[in-house]
């Protein structure tokens, strides 16, 4: 359905989350069924892909089908372990896993009007991505800082849209929408003590050093799994009770979501919105994929809690 004058253009601003990001397509299922039309849509990182799927016609039922079948062992596969310079992996794996999802290639095939966000890492500037080679524009949008090299554009380096604009409202806003639905799916970062975490190590007592045996015989996956904490076997504590030091996933994904909470509270108090969902995700890390059922109901009961206030916002002279 289009925007007609007597209906307000209606803007979803999709935020950064990884795999807490899986909760946008709970809210996408909610809107759908309430008929409630989608008119424009800015995503940063996952909030960018899915809304790209969305934009591109997938069905949420698709979306909500592979999301599903996501584990560790198939995150762990979508990495292309490099020696590291900008990045632990290229992401051409992950390149490839969203041009099998999306029918589209360019933002012009788009069905719907997106906008997607990145972050310049020289000048830390906020980029906004409408038109040219949609999957480049998504990688750029999604190269976690340390996991995925910075994606050059043109004499830009670009890396994941959240460290600038983990909300895109504002972009919404520019793009015409009367009316934003933000969706928010960063908790707050509990200020007490640390989780702890077991180092990666291999057998008994060699802790792995060197890069050739992190990115052989698996290690990769070992790391992936104690991110997700669901630790190995083979992975062992030297000594129990002691403080564990996270493993790299784990430093680089509690980084970003630290300085993304920050930068989130001070973003929407700025901009300005109309309803932004929260979906409870407490207890979820970054990394947990695994976790997907619960991540979509939880923004399946964000969006059913919030259909009054939408309708109202809709009926709203």
């Amino acid at each position: 359905m289009s925007a007609t004058p007597s209906r307000p253009k209606i803007g979803l601003a999709l935020g950064s989350g990884a795999a807490r990001g899986l909760a946008h397509i709970g809210v996408l299922k909610v809107l759908e069924e309430a008929s409630i039309p989608i008119d424009i849509i800015a995503g940063t990182s996952m909030g960018a892909f899915i809304g790209a799927m969305y934009a591109a016609g997938v069905p949420v039922t698709q979306m909500e089908k592979v999301a599903l079948e996501i584990d560790w062992r198939s995150m762990a596969r979508l990495l292309d372990p490099m020696i590291p310079t900008s990045g632990l992996t290229d992401g051409g794996k992950l390149v490839a896993f969203m041009a099998e999802l999306l029918p589209a290639r360019d933002f012009k095939d788009l069905r719907q009007t997106l906008a997607v966000t990145a972050t310049d890492i020289n000048t830390g500037e906020a980029i906004i991505i409408k038109q040219g080679d949609l999957l480049e524009a998504l990688r750029a949008s999604l190269a976690f800082p340390g996991i995925f090299p910075p994606v050059r554009f043109g004499q830009r380096f670009l890396v994941d849209g959240g460290l600038c604009n983990p909300i895109p409202t504002d972009v919404a806003r520019n793009m015409g929408a009367d009316i934003i639905i933000g969706v928010c799916t960063i908790p707050k970062v509990a200020k007490k003590t640390p989780e702890t975490f077991l180092p990666i190590r291999h057998g008994r007592s060699r802790r792995i050093t060197r890069w050739r045996d992190f990115f052989s015989a698996g290690k990769i996956e070992l790391a992936f799994r104690s991110a997700l904490g669901q630790e190995p076997t083979e992975i062992q504590d030297e000594a129990a009770g002691s403080p564990k030091a996270p493993n790299i996933f784990r430093v680089c994904a509690q980084s970003v979501a630290i300085m993304e909470n920050v930068i989130n509270e001070m973003h929407l108090l700025r901009n300005p919105h109309d309803l932004i969902l929260r979906p409870q995700l407490d207890g979820i890390t970054l990394l947990e994929f695994h976790r997907a059922k619960e991540v979509i109901a939880s923004g399946e009961a964000a969006a059913r809690a919030a259909l009054p206030e939408i309708e109202i916002l809709l009926n709203s002279p």
